[in-house]
């Protein structure tokens, strides 16, 4: 299924000439496989969604010792993950990648790894859909050149959109042609800004940014745990994680397929939010089927910043380390280390161990609500789970005395609402 909430830019008068304008022809050459397993890796820091914003995204690095007060890799053979979502929101997103690129170098020089994965915002970007890139994302590639870019692109589209209307009339049609006025012009220049052009050469085929996110992967898996942005459904089986990678870097290269875009999916690893969301009462056999095809034991995963830290649910099996790093959400900084056999989330200086079973989660709640009073999605999460677990202990309790018995009363559904926050 595709997701409902994908669309494309509404700008549709000009996304055919834009597509005319930009698109680099890469053919149907194979990609050289692109590792995506890791084992015996004895440390690994994962973050979250980072949304444009740098300030916070260097701090998170530091919080969490990854670099140094220079901005340099500090963690040695450390595998450091980042989840996907680096743009959109907010405005710096280039900085952030010219960062990203030179760690990684870093990381691989010091005999560690820096896994930068795709989200749906970097599919997005890539495909056209900019709904939420923020203003200075564009401003960004802004140079002294970028007015002259920007009216020749404007010359482009006009002479290409009347070349298509007087084809469409020649052919007997009734079309519409837009008055190309001051007003037209005005309206164009304001939707089209100055660094307009120049981001979308950069993301789109043969672009610098473009070829850096398609030489990254959907899912990775390191020891036991996998890593992505979204989700994994059983909708995925029985694929395998380099299946998937391919399948989303092919679309990203526009290499024809005859199936749906996976990339768009709501049921595909980009987007799919059921580990996230969905009560573990049902989706808890999905976990375990898409565990045992993968061979793993956890998953951590950004896209759903619903309780603003570090969330372990199904007993620490699925671990959401989007935390709204991005001053957009908040600017909650967090991180997950993973480390002899212990995950462990750190919001800013403080530590706390992860649960290992359902048990555990109060708890590790409780810690955390005490951490961050001010924080008011909290108390009414640890209130559902304490609810939770004292259904369980009487139905325990009922099933012993008389197995026929049973409360009347379903547990209160362990996750925040849906509608709680859009998070695209």
């Amino acid at each position: 299924m595709v997701n409902p909430r994908f669309k494309p830019r509404a700008h549709r008068l000009f996304a055919w000439a834009c597509a005319l304008f930009f698109v680099a022809t890469l053919g149907n050459t194979l990609a050289t496989e692109i590792r995506d397993d890791w084992q015996d890796i004895d440390r690994v820091i994962a973050i979250g969604d980072i949304h444009g914003d740098y300030d916070n995204y260097i701090a998170t690095l530091r919080d969490a010792g990854v670099i140094d007060r220079r901005g340099r890799w500090a963690t040695g053979r450390t595998h450091v993950v980042q989840v996907g979502d680096i743009p959109d929101r907010g405005p710096d997103t280039l900085r952030i990648i010219k960062h990203l690129q030179k760690l990684e170098k870093q990381a691989i020089k010091a005999g560690g790894h820096l896994h930068v994965l795709i989200g749906n915002h970097e599919y997005m970007n890539i495909v056209g859909d900019l709904r939420y890139v923020h203003p200075g994302e564009y401003d960004a590639f802004r140079t002294r050149g970028s007015k002259k870019i920007q009216d020749n692109y404007y010359a482009f589209v006009v002479k290409t959109m009347k070349e298509r209307y007087e084809a469409q009339r020649a052919e007997g049609l009734e079309v519409a042609e837009p008055v190309f006025d001051d007003a037209f012009k005005n309206q164009w220049y304001e939707d089209f800004p100055l660094g307009y052009v120049e981001h979308r050469l950069a993301w789109q085929a043969g672009g610098e940014i473009f070829d850096w996110v398609t030489h990254h992967n959907t899912v990775i898996r390191i020891n036991n745990t996998l890593f992505l942005h979204g989700g994994l459904s059983t909708a995925l089986l029985p694929r395998s994680i380099s299946e998937i990678n391919a399948r989303i870097r092919a679309e990203l290269r526009r290499q024809t397929s005859e199936a749906p875009p996976l990339g768009e999916s709501d049921t595909g690893p980009l987007w799919y939010r059921g580990l996230a969301r969905a009560p573990e009462t049902t989706e808890k056999e999905n976990l375990e089927k898409v565990l045992r095809h993968f061979g793993a034991e956890r998953v951590v995963l950004g896209h759903t910043p619903d309780l603003n830290v570090i969330t372990p649910r199904f007993g620490g099996a699925v671990v959401i380390v989007d935390t709204g790093i991005s001053a957009y959400y908040g600017g909650h900084r967090a991180s997950l280390l993973l480390e002899d056999g212990v995950a462990t989330a750190r919001h800013g200086e403080h530590t706390q161990a992860l649960p290992v079973d359902d048990a555990g989660m109060v708890p590790y709640f409780e810690a955390i609500a005490t951490l961050k009073p001010e924080n008011s999605k909290l108390p009414q999460h640890l209130a559902g789970l304490m609810a939770a677990e004292r259904m369980r202990e009487i139905t325990e309790e009922a099933g012993s005395n008389n197995p026929t018995t049973l409360p009347l009363t379903e547990a209160p559904h362990d996750a925040p609402n849906d509608t709680e926050i859009s998070h695209e």
